[in-house]
């Protein structure tokens, strides 16, 4: 895979060269010509370079894996005790706000955090404590809540973060605290602020912190000291070692991928400068077109695993494959209906002279629309953990773009060879009656089958109304507020779907039958362990991040055990049913020497699966996992690492103490009752008891719904007007001009 992308880079490389040669080269030579050459030069220079900086990590990763390490430690020194000035100056000059009233030393405090200039960028904070350990005022942020000590200046170490404080004595028996982050763990989201992290970034070095003679005997450990030794200048004193800290080279593997993402992201703003360079100095006509089918592709390509469009272009959302083996997802739909849009306007311009063909063709497009827009709508899978706006109103608008195509090549086959100097009425009824059947249609809705056969035909008349010829505006006007009508409808009926099947899976799940891949990927972490074996909850919760069970949103709870049952780590990221003895039992079990194992317990709710495997220092490791169900919450520490997703929660579900039987149910059992669907289902219990599972899924109120779907409508006007105006682009028909301030400075002195 490796050497297949590089090759292609080279290729992309000597096409990028040859491409600026040609731009160069062509005859007659202009100003956007060299331009374009020059961009396109410049971007095969990027491209090889950033190649051979890869390559280079490939084949000779141990030298410069050495050259990395910092033996003298000169900028890590610095970085360090630039740390340790700021926190004494945050306590020295946060100490003239402890007399002060409490208002007036907030705002001194903010002020003194403000004006830190010794450690730019990094995360620190001030506190003044009351004699008794109580905060009286605060600045900045604090990860870990200030104690009173009478140490000077000390190091915090806690299993996710690092903290430096300094302290200074008040007046009146208080104490001021100053407090820089030097260290947040991995699987902490927001550690950018930290001092290992912009070390890490600047130099490419990790860091690793360790109390005064915790640190391994690594190859390099630094130790900051606050006493040198008498008769050692470089050693520290005994008892005078602040922290020890261990410089980690990333792996292979991490230094590549790190490599190859830093070339990838300058190629991208590189390719997007050549592609619009391009698409100027190419005439007007098929070579504009082909820089625009190229630029779309390429955007594809680029942002497919872009981390804020990741979700807009997953297939994992879509369950539609496209055209030509394409898979489908709303980026890829987007940027293909965008395109048709952009040739529907060019054919809609040409004006064909309306026939019997041309007429039938017309016809079988506006059938086709409402089926188009049903296909791809009915095939959006949202994501467990719920359908923010933005990824709806993604699809939405890709789903818009393509019922937008079909029906602008339809009204361009029936408009004529001259464009209507005045509209008629049908067009405005189309839009009305749009608008009224999607109303409609929210209260016909119904789960187990959405809306009725007959339904889709109430779209038509006003499909054939926006065929109609009329003036350009008031056709791309009517086109965008039905398709787009129709679009916001369907998109939220299969959101709302996508939540019911959630819901459905979520309760079918918690019978006691054998979830297959959670065995399978327990059995899989147990052949292969941590190494070296976890020491600390942060490094517990860092390698069960990058695991699959964690990417699927499995509840679970992680430990490291001493053979004789007693936890040296431990977290727990959800509420699952293993009690810590229990969970000690399996640990000090004969069959724990024997190797990994998976137990299986019927618990509450479902069945909970626990691996058992032995480390090679001797402790045991233990992972409990249960059902994907809302009924297991996040514990509080996982939600403080995970972050808030700032979604609505896609159902809520219920689950009865146990009952004399009816027997089970088989299946979901879905109604509708007002703007809200209720699922109900009867799962075995204990023995002679059954439990009724109460979903709830809210439809949310009708206008709420409707200011939004104005909203999405009128997004989908600027789409099609944007699309317009790239068409008249693509044929020369349109120039963008500079605002006359612009000219007029671009022509002065």
């Amino acid at each position: 895979m490796r050497q297949g992308g590089a090759s292609w880079a080279w290729a992309a490389g000597a096409a990028a060269l040859a491409t600026a040669f040609l731009a160069v080269a062509r005859r007659p030579r202009s100003r956007r010509n060299v331009a374009a050459g020059v961009a396109c030069l410049g971007l095969g220079v990027l491209l090889v370079s950033g190649m051979w900086q890869v390559q280079r990590i490939a084949c000779c990763w141990a030298e410069l894996r050495a050259a990395r390490i910092p033996r003298d430690s000169s900028e890590l020194k610095g970085a360090l005790a630039a740390a340790v000035a700021e926190a004494r100056r945050l306590a020295a000059q946060g100490a003239t706000a402890a007399p002060l009233p409490q208002e007036a030393a907030f705002e001194t405090l903010a002020r003194v955090v403000r004006s830190g200039t010794r450690t730019p960028g990094v995360e620190r904070g001030v506190a003044v404590l009351e004699p008794d350990g109580a905060p009286f005022a605060w600045a900045g942020r604090h990860r870990l809540v200030p104690v009173r000590d009478t140490a000077e200046l000390r190091t915090v170490i806690t299993p996710f973060y690092v903290a430096l404080e300094a302290r200074r004595q008040t007046p009146g028996g208080g104490s001021v605290v100053g407090s820089v982050l030097l260290d947040a763990a991995p699987a902490v989201l927001d550690r950018s602020r930290a001092l290992s992290a912009q070390f890490e970034a600047t130099h490419d070095i990790a860091l690793r912190f360790y109390g005064p003679g915790l640190a391994p005997r690594a190859e390099v450990v630094f130790d900051y000291c606050l006493r040198a030794a008498v008769d050692h200048p470089t050693k520290c004193d005994p008892g005078g070692t602040l922290f020890s800290v261990a410089p980690v080279t990333p792996s292979e593997a991490v230094a590549y991928g790190a490599a190859r993402q830093a070339a990838t992201g300058r190629a991208r703003g590189a390719l997007a400068l050549v592609l619009l360079l391009l698409f100027l100095a190419a005439p007007a006509g098929g070579w504009r077109w082909l820089v625009t089918l190229a630029a779309t592709g390429s955007a594809v390509l680029a942002f497919r695993d872009s981390v804020p469009l990741g979700d807009w272009f997953s297939p994992t959302t879509s369950a539609r494959p496209l055209p030509l083996g394409l898979t489908a997802s709303a980026g890829t739909l987007t940027a293909g209906s965008i395109i048709a849009l952009v040739a529907a306007a060019t054919l809609w311009r040409r004006g064909l002279q309306r026939r019997a063909w041309n007429v039938g063709a017309a016809g079988l497009l506006a059938l086709a629309a409402p089926y188009v827009v049903r296909y791809f709508g009915r095939g959006i899978e949202p994501p467990a953990g719920g359908v923010g706006f933005g990824l709806w109103l993604g699809w939405e608008v890709a789903v818009a773009a393509a019922a937008m195509a079909l029906v602008l090549v339809a009204a361009a086959l029936v408009r004529g060879p001259a464009e209507p100097r005045r509209a008629s009425w049908v067009p405005a009824a189309a839009c009305a009656w749009a608008v009224g059947a999607a109303v409609v249609g929210l209260w016909l809705w119904y789960p187990n089958g959405a809306w009725p056969e007959w339904y889709t035909f109430v779209w038509l008349p006003a499909l054939v109304g926006v065929l109609t010829p009329a003036p350009r505006a008031w056709a791309g006007l009517g086109i965008a507020t039905v398709a787009g009508t129709a679009a916001a409808l369907i998109t939220w009926g299969a959101a709302l779907e996508g939540r019911l099947a959630l819901a459905d899976r979520d309760a079918m799940g918690l019978d006691t039958a054998t979830d297959v891949r959670a065995v399978s990927l327990l059995e899989r972490m147990g052949q292969a362990p941590p190494a070296p074996p976890p020491e600390t909850p942060g490094e517990l919760y860092a390698w069960w991040r990058a695991s699959p069970l964690a990417a699927d949103s499995y509840p679970a709870s992680l430990a490291v055990w001493h053979r004789a049952g007693e936890p040296t780590a431990e977290i727990r990221l959800a509420g699952v049913d293993l009690p810590p003895s229990l969970v000690a039992a399996f640990v000090r079990s004969p069959e724990t020497a024997r190797g990994p194992r998976v137990e299986r317990l019927d618990r509450s709710p479902g069945r909970h699966y626990l691996l058992v495997a032995p480390l090679a220092g001797g402790e045991v490791l233990t992972v409990g996992v249960g059902p994907r169900t809302r009924l297991i919450p996040a514990a509080r520490v996982a939600r403080f690492l995970e972050g808030g997703t700032g979604l609505q929660p896609p159902y809520q579900i219920v689950l009865s103490p146990p009952a004399p039987p009816p027997r089970p149910s088989a299946r979901v059992i879905w109604t509708r009752t007002g703007w809200s669907v209720r699922g109900e289902r009867r799962i075995g219990g204990p023995p002679g008891g059954v439990r009724h599972v109460h979903v709830l899924v809210d439809l949310r109120q009708p206008w709420g719904l409707v200011v939004r779907g104005t909203l999405v409508v009128g997004i989908d006007i600027a789409l099609l007007a944007a699309c317009w105006l790239a068409s008249l682009a693509v044929a020369g028909q349109w120039h963008p001009r500079v605002p006359p301030p612009f000219a007029l400075l671009r022509t002065s002195y």
